[in-house]
């Protein structure tokens, strides 16, 4: 199984708690207990620390034989969402301005474009590609006032769905992702 696979997994579980955060589910905070975003944060930490470790082993492995620059590419893709899931888990952790965090949002919706071609015939990472971007531009939307929350948790819960969990199950069971 291809370790891409590990950054599906945990990346998909971390925008699952955000989605069911912004649609208020288990975002009760009881008094005297910390706030559920917290935990939320530490997740999405988490999840970026993890990618860009990925990010850094698949540069290592293309260094370790690999002659093509496929895996430096592949990394640089993944860097892009483990700097920001970094950068959010942080903000969620210490209570930080999310307005950065929605700055950010912008670059990485659109700069990942320049990778479709990197999925020449894969179809899927294609239609992820463009769920990310609507993702991440609907999460600057939020922040700024400009889209409800509780659109942005129904789009965050379907891109956790589709772009991460989904292909994370397509590999683990043997397939390749189409």
């Amino acid at each position: 199984m291809p370790p891409i696979t590990v950054v599906f997994v945990i990346t998909g579980l971390a925008v699952w708690l955000n989605g069911l955060a912004f649609l208020g589910i288990g975002t009760k905070q009881t008094e005297g207990s910390p706030s559920p975003l917290v935990t939320v944060g530490w997740v999405t930490l988490a999840a970026g620390i993890v990618d860009l470790i990925n990010a850094v082993w698949i540069v290592q492995k293309l260094f370790g034989g690999d002659a093509s620059d496929v895996g430096v590419r592949l990394a640089g893709l993944v860097t892009f969402y483990g700097i920001f899931f970094l950068a959010l888990g942080v903000s969620l952790v210490k209570g930080l301005d999310l307005q950065p965090i929605g700055n950010l949002a912008v670059g990485v919706a659109l700069v990942p474009l320049a990778w479709i071609p990197f999925f020449d015939g894969g179809w899927m990472f294609k239609s992820i590609l463009i769920v990310w971007v609507a993702s991440f531009l609907s999460v600057t939307a939020v922040i700024y006032g400009k889209l409800k929350g509780q659109v942005l948790g129904a789009v965050l819960v379907f891109t956790a769905l589709y772009t991460f969990l989904l292909p994370a199950a397509i590999l683990g069971s043997g397939h390749t992702i189409p």
